[in-house]
Parts: C-alpha cells; structure tokens; sequence
C-alpha cells in the first residue's frame, strides 16, 4: 500500500471527468436540440449544415422575391386592362364617326374625346409605377442603339448615334444579342407638288365672278367665291388640305432647303415668309409618307386654275405628277316647225359597225329629249337602250322609231332612229341633247339628218372642265444585302418589308425587328459603290442587347434571374398619335390603326399573363425545394431526443458511481494508519 500516490483516486476522478463530460455535452444537445453545438463536434457536418442553411434562407427570400415580382406583373397586367378599355372606346368613337349622319360639329366633339384619350394612355403609360419604379415607357425593355459611321475631317470614319432618325425600334424575344446591319437606299418620301400661280388675270386683288370654282383636295371641298381677299383663299385651301391630311404653305418652288427635322413636312422647300399673295407658288406635303399616301387635287374652273396655278402642278425633282384636263361637254340637236300643219322629223343616220354592241362603259351617258332624261347605262342590251329612249321621247311629246318600226323587236345601234314631233306647225319642235359623244355615235346622233326644208341647229359647247393632279408618295428602300447577298447577321429566310418609313424585318424562328425612318435619315450618307455618284446610302447598325429588361431574382444562387419584358406603350408606339376623325377616311383610317394597337396591347397583356404563370410555378418550385431542403437539414444536425436522454441518463448514472467510487478510493491511505498502528 502506498500514501505518496492514490494510484485508484487518480484512475477514478479521470474517468469522473469523462462522465462529467458526457453529461454535460448530453445536457448542451438536449437543450439546444442539434446535434453539434461546436465545431469540434462534427467538423464537416457543420460545414455542410451551414451551407445547407444559406440555401434554405437563400430560397426563402427568392420565393419572397417571385411574390414581389407578381404583384409587380399583376401591376403591369392592371394598367394594361386599363388602356384596352381606352383603345376600345377610341375604337367606337371611330365607328360612331364614321356615320354620315354626323355633322362636321359632331365628329369635332368627337376627336375631342378621342384627343382626351390619346392623353389618358400616354398618362398610363408614365404614370403605372411599382415602388418608384415606371413600368409602361420602355425602361422595363431590352436596350436598342443604332449608330452610323460619318466621315472624319482628314479622312478616316466615326460611330455617330442615329437613335433621332431611326425611331421606336422594337425587336421581339427571338433576336440575339448583337449587331444587326441595315442599309437605308432611301428614306420615305411624302406625296407632294408645287403649284405656281399666275395672277395675271386678277382684278383688284380679289377673285372675280367668273373665277369663283371649286377646289377639292383629296376630296375636301375648298369653296372660292367671288370677292375673296387672297388671304381668305388661302384659308379655305389651308383647312381643306388639313382634313384631307396634307400641309399647304407658301413656297419658292424649289427643294433649297436641307431636310431636317424641322423640314420633314415640307419636304426640303424654300418657305416664303412673305404670305400668299395671288400668283405666289403653293407647295402641298402629305401629312404621312408611302405609297398609300396621295394628293389628288382638283378644280372645275380654267381661270381660277391658271390662278391657283393647278392647271399644271410639278413635282419634286425626279418625280411625275398626273396632270389631266376634264371636259365635260354638251351635243345639242335641235329643229322648230313651220308656220304649215305637219309635224318636224329628223332621222338618225346610224354606223354598220355598231352591230350586236351592247353599250360599252365608255359610251354610257344621258339623252335628253326636250329636256326629259334617258339614262344610257353600261351594260344595257340595245333593245334596253331604246326603250329607255323611247320612253323619254314618250314624255316629251316625241314619237320614236326604229328602222321607221314603232317598237322593233330586234334593234341594233346599226339601225336608223327617227324621232317625229307629235305636235304640228309652230308648236312643233325636238331638242335633242346628249353628254357623251361616243354614246351620240352610238344612236346614230352625230349626223342626223331633217326632213328637206327642215332647218336643223346643231351647237356642241363645254359644259365643265376639271383640271385634275395627282401625287404619289414614296416607302422607304431598305437593303439587308451586302455584295448581293442576304448579310451574315440574318438567316436566308430573312424577309424586309417597308411601310411608309415604318419598316419590319422577319427570320425564322419567330425573328422580328422593327423600326421607323424619319425622312432625313440618308442625308449625307455613304455612298454604298464609291465613284458612283448616283447611289447615295446610308448603312446603320442596330445593336440589340440583354439590357434593360426587369431581372426578378428566382433563384438561390447567382444568374438564377427571370427576365421580365416589359414593352413601351403609348400613342406613338400604338401608331396612333395621328388619329384624326375630322379628316377624309380619318374614321376608317381610326378603325385600322385601333384594331393594330389593340392587338399590340393584347399581345403585350398576354405575355403578361404568361410571366404571372411562371411565376406562380417559380414560386411552388422554390416553397418545396425549400421544404425539402430543410428536411435534410433537420436529419443532419437536429438531435434524437429519446437516444441523446439514453445516452444522458446512462452517463449521468456513470459520474454519480465514479463519485461513490472516488470517495472510496481517497478512504484508502487512512488504511495505512492502522497497519503503523498494529
């Protein structure tokens, strides 16, 4: 036995300790319910389970998030609704104006409303907001930049932006990223002409009775009476150009003036600042450009064409204008009788080739008998035609036959007409008129003959003359081709197609990029065949990019991003800032341009609802991954509360023995004492 070292205590309080250790990492994980409360516990566990945690609170946030994004899209979708309501009601303003029953005062009340509307989507289209953030004006969209290369002072070339002359560029989701190159032939081109007055034959600066006529722009009637001022002439012109939707100013004649934003309207004229004045020349812009925009300008007096100077309008350089002079004459046959009892007669004299003729559309007119009508019209047979002749005569105490037959039953234009007065002596008479002089050869009218005796009148005069012009405007030319084939950016399939200066490019796959011309785009362009003086053009690149579109962060990790489109919505995107109902076809036009802009925002709307689906998908996805994610969590790190109170409790048992046990063993050297004692 041995009292300098209690080689049992040493060996009990030791294991005492582990016991003691035991409880207390039992009673930490009973408390806490993990497993590791330390590192030391399960170095690599807490290492995944930290990890794992990031995740779970990572994908709680990004369902919180895609919540966010749909109250967002929901906004979007509201306002959206909101504007279709708008666009529909413009819509039945365009049918209610389009009824004839309206006044000129109705469809100005009209375009009111309209014009009130116009403002109400572009107010929704600034003013839809989500937490600051402006929804509708194009922000929310995937960026475009266009640029063009000019030449540099000393040679060389520099990117300049064009984003002021190629406007409103919309690309749908199939277009990649990158640089799309388009070349410009030529802008788009209004309709326009120059009439140079003559005041040669006005009389105290004021139109005369004889000069008074009707001007009629794409078919507006401009009214000019006798007396007005030139100024009052202007006038009428001015408001009868605008509602056919063309600009009337006063002008030099001559394109001196460089096309520039504030020349777009007139085209590049000189402007006379001086006013009109009878004699100055007239320029008349359509208010739109392309092929489907015209001026036809007429006017039904001689003088007052020569005035005005439309008797013979010209064009821009290189450009036709359809000049026509209109009569419209009266052939007129007449004979009286004789102071004798015996009726007047007069004979047709008829042309052999008229045989089987029915009466072409060019020969169809009205013959007047005694001032009663028969309407010749084309198509009828000439058994119908004599008839209605016959029936006019009738009427006007005129007896008619043909081939000397009261009622033929097989006329033809090749048989003779005889018309007899049924009065007799003075009473008697036969006027015959006709206004067309084909349909007079037709009847045999141009060379009838009077009974021997008879004295016949024949006059021929001009009735009405139309001077009539016409103007055609131009679409814009546009090339995707380089050395005569389709450029590299595009596939094969690739169709252009301009409108007016609005033109869209289509690939496959759903591949669509569009975008308008303003009309001073290939002013100073680059000619595409250098040396050749004659081809002026102006190649742009479209750059299409990712930016811009509303990123929705839907994911845990970095890139796991939704891309929102949110496309610009307003008048001049819906292409309708220039509705009009007060002008010619402006209520048709309406109908039109509504049924495409309702179509746009419906399409847009759609792709609305779309996003609101994928999202609620996004956000089921990301509420079980998270679920799922914390179940496994929970089996690495959560504590087994029966196991860990097993393994408590047979360790607390283990440290109150070891303590029995250690106040044993220090009882041991007190032993020593009565073996010195003994």
């Amino acid at each position: 036995m041995k009292i300098n070292q209690n080689i049992s205590a040493v060996i009990v309080n030791d294991q005492l300790l582990r016991n003691e250790n035991s409880v207390a990492a039992s009673v930490q994980r009973l408390s806490s319910g993990l497993k590791f409360n330390n590192a030391k516990d399960n170095p690599s566990g807490m290492a995944i389970s930290f990890k794992m945690q990031a995740q779970i609170n990572a994908l709680n946030r990004a369902s919180l998030n895609a919540t966010d994004g749909t109250s967002m899209v929901e906004t979007i979708d509201g306002a959206m609704g909101e504007m279709t309501e708008v666009l529909q009601r413009i819509r039945e303003l365009c049918v209610q104006a389009a009824n004839d029953t309206n006044m000129p005062e109705d469809r100005e009340a009209i375009q009111q409303e309209i014009d009130a509307l116009k403002e109400e989507v572009n107010r929704i289209s600034t003013a839809t907001e989500f937490n600051g953030k402006t929804l509708l004006d194009g922000s929310l969209d995937r960026r475009t930049y266009v640029t063009s290369e000019a030449a540099q002072a000393g040679g060389g070339q520099k990117e300049v932006s064009m984003y002021d002359k190629i406007t409103n560029v919309i690309i749908s989701d199939e277009v990649q990223a990158g640089n799309y190159n388009v070349e410009i032939i030529e802008p788009a081109g209004h309709a326009a002409l120059v009439a140079a007055g003559d005041d040669a034959k006005v009389q105290n600066n004021a139109i005369s009775e004889e000069q008074a006529g009707i001007v009629c722009i794409n078919g507006v009637k401009a009214e000019i009476k006798a007396g007005m001022s030139p100024e009052e002439v202007y006038t009428v012109i001015r408001d009868a150009a605008d509602s056919g939707w063309v600009n009337v100013f006063v002008t030099d004649g001559n394109q001196t003036l460089p096309i520039t934003d504030k020349t777009l309207d007139t085209q590049g004229y000189g402007k006379d600042n001086t006013g009109y004045k009878f004699g100055s020349s007239l320029a008349f812009v359509s208010q739109n450009y392309g092929s489907d925009e015209d001026i036809t300008i007429t006017c039904d007096n001689k003088e007052l064409a020569e005035i005005l100077g439309l008797d013979n309008p010209t064009g821009p350089a290189g450009k036709t204008v359809e000049n026509t002079v209109e009569e419209v004459k009266e052939y007129s046959i007449s004979i009286k009788g004789q102071d004798v009892p015996q009726p007047v007669n007069i004979v047709g004299v008829p042309n052999a080739a008229n045989a089987g003729k029915k009466v072409e559309a060019t020969a169809a007119g009205t013959v007047y008998v005694n001032g009663v009508a028969a309407k010749i019209t084309a198509g009828m047979s000439p058994q119908e035609a004599f008839e209605a002749l016959q029936r006019a005569c009738a009427a006007a105490d005129v007896m008619l036959s043909g081939d000397q037959v009261a009622v033929p039953a097989d006329y033809g234009f090749e048989k003779k007409l005889t018309f007899t007065s049924e009065a007799t002596g003075l009473n008697a008479k036969i006027n015959i008129t006709y206004d067309n002089e084909e349909l007079g050869d037709l009847f045999g009218l141009k060379d009838i003959a009077a009974d021997p005796g008879m004295q016949l009148e024949r006059d021929e005069k001009v009735v009405s003359i139309e001077y009539k012009s016409v103007a055609e405007g131009e679409d814009a030319q546009v090339s995707i081709q380089e050395n005569g084939e389709i450029r590299k950016e595009y596939t094969g399939q690739a169709v252009i197609k301009a409108d007016g200066n609005q033109v869209v490019i289509t690939d496959k796959s759903g591949f669509e990029m569009s975008f308008e011309i303003r009309g001073d785009v290939a002013s100073g362009g680059q000619p595409q065949n250098p040396g050749d003086p004659d081809t002026n053009t102006q190649l742009i690149t479209i750059e299409a990019t990712d930016i811009g579109t509303l990123q929705l962060q839907i994911g845990a990790n970095e890139g796991q991003e939704l891309a929102v489109r949110v496309p610009v919505l307003n008048t001049r995107s819906l292409y309708m800032d220039d509705l009009d109902v007060r002008k010619v076809d402006g209520s048709d036009r309406g109908m039109d341009t509504m049924d495409k802009a309702i179509g746009i925002v419906t399409a847009a709307r759609s792709l609305m609802g779309a996003y609101e689906n994928r999202l609620d998908y996004i956000k089921g996805g990301l509420d079980a991954t998270e679920e799922d994610m914390t179940t496994a969590i929970s089996r690495l790190g959560d504590v087994d509360m029966a196991q860990e109170m097993t393994e408590y409790t047979n360790a607390n048992v283990l440290t109150q023995a070891s303590i029995s046990v250690l106040s044993q063993a220090n009882d041991l050297p007190q032993q020593v004492l009565s073996l010195l004692q003994g």
